[in-house]
């Protein structure tokens, strides 16, 4: 899934994609050091034009007078105001503390840089109404690859010996334990639905969010493929799982979304162990299908985005071409990412890996208002599972790609509205789970 610029969940938003906090972050350093050549290189046509570089200077040299230096920068969140995303980053000054809003254009080049006076925290996000905050406690937890750390927490629910545990596997881009996209939060309500149902659930930080860093090099970042950033990570988290007390060590399922659940196929067959797995909107076509059209979608319901997308639809249209050629090399970019990571997430094939596992329990879901991954998806699972006793396959016409409830057509902005996962996606995954047979 799922930051995210919600409009090509499945592409721009994977481990090699710009990231606005660690650009704002730069911004801010450069500024400090007086590199203002190298920071005004980040600015837009318009704020180009608003703030030339000497004067860019001249406003830098006066902050500095004024409050010194800054001292330290809290950890930077990011939201969205219509076609333009803005990071907000708290910077300590000796004498105050100040909010720097650096807001971005679509092509990622800055447009505004304010400091304000901040705005106090926000209130903790409310709990959907079906979670019992009493029926399951939650304990910090250390998973991931060896080499690969990666914290998260495990929610167990009180008074079971061995329950059931679900580990939920992100979509694409470098997302957080609770798979948060604006003001929602999917994975923390599955997470603290399903634990207040009787089933354990484990969720994590993905490495390209918690070790961001080792993909700066631009040949790290070109590197990436869905095995090491998505696949490695679960099958160790799972085989970590097995060890701990008071978990049933086969009764380990897999939940994936998005991106997670085109893989979560791919994690079952090099596992071998798993009791299940659970598909949240999986993608079954070939990835730039899906780009242009997603693309193609946006345009009709979403006219500020839209116009974002007028100077990218050239360059787009050129490199989907390109990569359904085949005449690009591994190392050649579409779309600002590596030709062997789209192969990658064409070679996951999640219907086929499936079918080529009778053995597999899987319950497969699907929203009927998302236009990331559509129908179209979940019709090939119907194709090559017909009738298969340990497969279930249930569209829910109302849900968006994230499982939230909506009405008419879905648009980027529904990412922009507080809602939850609707309570029908999180009893029908807790009552699948408890009806797989143990193994």
């Amino acid at each position: 899934m799922i930051r995210v610029l919600p409009i090509l969940l499945l592409t721009t938003t994977t481990a090699w994609a710009a990231d606005l906090k660690d650009d704002a972050r730069k911004f801010l350093e450069l500024c400090q050091t007086a590199k203002y050549d190298e920071a005004y290189a980040r600015f837009g046509p318009k704020m180009a034009a608003a703030l030339p570089k000497e004067k860019l200077a001249e406003v830098w040299t006066n902050i500095g007078g004024q409050l010194g230096p800054i001292e330290s920068m809290a950890e930077p969140q990011e939201d969205r105001i219509g076609a333009s995303r803005r990071v907000k980053i708290l910077c300590r000054f000796k004498p105050m503390t100040l909010e720097a809003l650096i807001s971005y254009d679509p092509d990622g080049k800055i447009e505004g840089f304010f400091l304000n006076t901040p705005t106090p925290p926000a209130a903790p996000k409310a709990e959907p109404p079906y979670v019992d905050r009493a029926k399951y406690t939650e304990e910090d937890v250390v998973v991931g690859a060896d080499g690969w750390p990666l914290p998260g927490t495990l929610a167990r629910p009180k008074g079971l010996e061995l329950p059931a545990l679900v580990v939920l596997v992100q979509g694409s881009g470098p997302h957080d334990r609770d798979e948060t996209i604006g003001p929602n939060a999917p994975f923390r309500d599955l997470a603290h639905g399903l634990a207040s149902r009787g089933v354990a659930v484990l969720r994590y930080d993905k490495r390209t969010r918690t070790h961001k860093s080792r993909y700066a090099d631009p040949k790290a970042g070109a590197a990436v493929v869905v095995q090491d950033e998505v696949v490695d990570d679960a099958l160790a988290s799972v085989a970590k799982a097995r060890t701990w007390k008071g978990i049933a060590p086969n009764r380990i399922f897999v939940l994936g979304h998005s991106l997670g659940a085109t893989t979560a196929p791919m994690i079952a067959e090099q596992d071998g162990r798993l009791a299940g797995v659970i598909l949240l909107a999986a993608s079954t076509r070939p990835s730039a299908d899906v780009v242009r059209e997603q693309s193609d979608y946006v345009r009709k319901v979403d006219p500020v985005r839209a116009k974002g997308l007028d100077a990218l639809d050239a360059k787009l249209d050129e490199h989907l071409t390109a990569l359904k050629a085949g005449t690009l090399g591994d190392d050649d970019k579409v779309l600002g990412g590596a030709v062997r990571y789209w192969k990658s997430m064409d070679a996951t094939r999640p219907a086929q890996r499936l079918a080529e596992q009778p053995n597999l329990p899987a319950l497969i879901l699907q929203g009927g208002r998302d236009y990331q991954v559509t129908e179209a998806d979940l019709e090939a699972f119907r194709r090559v599972l017909p009738n298969r006793p340990n497969v279930t396959i249930k569209l829910y016409p109302d849900l968006n790609h994230t499982f939230m409830k909506g009405e008419g057509k879905a648009t980027p902005s529904e990412y922009d509205k507080p809602g939850f996962v609707d309570v029908r996606v999180v009893e029908d995954i807790a009552a699948w789970v408890g009806s797989v047979p143990s193994h």
